[in-house]
């Protein structure tokens, strides 16, 4: 402790990383104390004023504080250019983390004189969005930073803290490269980010040759059409990467015969009511997997590694992934161990229909404990799904094909269907996923048990 006083805040807990400079404990010293009570704490001021040729100011809108520990995000379309008249309330640009894409929406009107960074660039919580210009010195001076939150009030003693974040790991994107200042200008001019360039310097340093490397790498070849992975496919591309990188995978898959099921399914279908809607296959392996799960419930689980415990559930909380034009989604039917066979029918209906819309909430986004994963017609006949970390199994039903088989010497058709499991292998065991597997089999192939539960 460099000061003697009373301890307010601390800045993380054990176990966490915490960036240089970042606030590790205020105090509260015998300064505070004395000093009066009524002065506000300041806030963390939202612009810079300056003035200008036109007459009027300069503000410089700041990404926003948008919550929940976030302290970057990609920015994936941008609504205005640079040089162009904005009005306040207007739509700026879409803003995208890991929970949520939000619209960020001008605080002035203005010139829109600098925009932070480019369609697919990450910028830090703090850092210049847009400059605009032409601003009214008044607003300029006086409008608040959206969705932004006070800074706590600072210690008058020598230790005030600074506004570096905590951080649980720490970025690469935060370290900065060596590199002599022409070369740091030229990246600059290059649009080249120094920190993804290998550097071969005797100190580490990034030298010119390692920019012309860099930048030849990136040369396009004769026919080639190059495609920046931004938004949601950047999203899908880092989280399959990092389920693959960290779950050590097994699949298993099993034939099942599902004759008795779809002579069932077309019956329901054919004495339904109106109002219910027409029955797939999958509300009945819903049904099967969900009576499964109840024997074997580390399939209903999250495998939280880093924190080193299993998170097991109760309630079934079904991913459903499904493919739409901005990729690959996955709404989660909520409860779905206590919907019936057409009520988790309308449910999947519903969830499809907003996923293709792109009006599904971020709770019908998230909270998934276990996930199912069909591509109807086209499952193909064996699939080894992904499994969404940290989530611990994801079930693949594939495609239903007839097939010719030996039934007590005589020669019949049946309709079957190949069924996968993807299992994080160090938490289920192949002989778990294999009894399990059978056991959804029985109920899939007589399929009048499964309502018997």
């Amino acid at each position: 402790a460099p000061v003697s006083g009373k301890i307010i805040a601390v800045g993380c807990d054990e176990g966490d990383i915490l960036a240089v400079g970042a606030d590790v404990v205020i105090f509260e010293t015998e300064a505070d104390l004395s000093a009066s009570a009524d002065v506000p704490p300041p806030v963390a001021p939202p612009v810079r004023t300056e003035e200008s040729g036109t007459g009027g100011g300069t503000f410089v809108f700041k990404m926003p504080d948008i919550g929940e520990g976030v302290v970057e995000a990609e920015i994936t379309a941008w609504h205005i250019k640079e040089g162009q008249e904005v009005n306040e309330d207007d739509p700026v640009a879409d803003a995208m983390t890991d929970k949520a894409t939000i619209e960020l929406t001008a605080p002035v009107s203005g010139i829109a004189a600098k925009l932070g960074c480019g369609e697919g660039d990450t910028i830090a919580v703090g850092a210049d969005l847009v400059v605009f210009e032409n601003v009214e010195g008044a607003l300029a001076s006086s409008a608040p930073l959206p969705a932004s939150k006070p800074a706590p009030k600072p210690p008058k003693s020598a230790t005030k803290p600074t506004s570096a974040p905590a951080t649980k790991t720490p970025s690469a994107k935060s370290s900065k490269a060596l590199a002599s200042p022409a070369v740091r200008k030229r990246a600059k001019d290059a649009g080249i980010d120094l920190a993804k360039v290998s550097a071969s310097g005797q100190s580490g340093n990034v030298t010119h040759a390692d920019l012309d490397r860099f930048e030849k790498a990136l040369e396009p070849e004769l026919g080639e059409t190059r495609i920046k992975i931004i938004g949601m496919r950047r999203l899908i591309a880092e989280r399959m990467q990092a389920s693959k990188r960290h779950i050590p995978h097994f699949t298993y898959v099993e034939e099942m015969d599902v004759t008795e099921l779809e002579a069932l399914r077309k019956r329901l279908n054919a004495k339904k009511s109106e109002d219910k809607p027409k029955l797939t296959v999958l509300p009945f392996i819903i049904r099967a997997m969900i009576s499964a799960i109840r024997e074997w419930p580390q399939m209903n689980a999250r495998y939280n590694d880093e924190q080193g415990f299993l998170s097991q559930f109760e309630p079934v909380h079904l991913g459903m992934a499904a493919q739409t034009d901005q990729g690959l989604l996955v709404p989660v039917i909520k409860n779905a161990q206590s919907l019936s066979i057409w009520e988790t029918a309308t449910e999947i209906g519903r969830l499809a229909e907003g996923a293709r819309n792109a009006t599904l909430t971020k709770e019908e986004l998230t909270g998934a404990t276990t996930t199912l994963t069909s591509l109807g017609p086209l499952g193909g006949i064996v699939t080894t799904p992904v499994i969404n970390r940290p989530e611990v199994a994801i079930f693949g039903p594939n495609k239903i094909r007839p097939k010719i088989v030996l039934d007590g010497g005589e020669v019949k058709e049946r309709l079957v269907m190949n069924f996968s499991i993807s299992c994080d292998h160090r938490i289920i065991d192949g002989y778990d996923a294999a009894a399990m597997m059978q056991y959804i089999k029985g109920l899939l192939e007589d399929p009048l048990l499964m309502f018997l539960d």
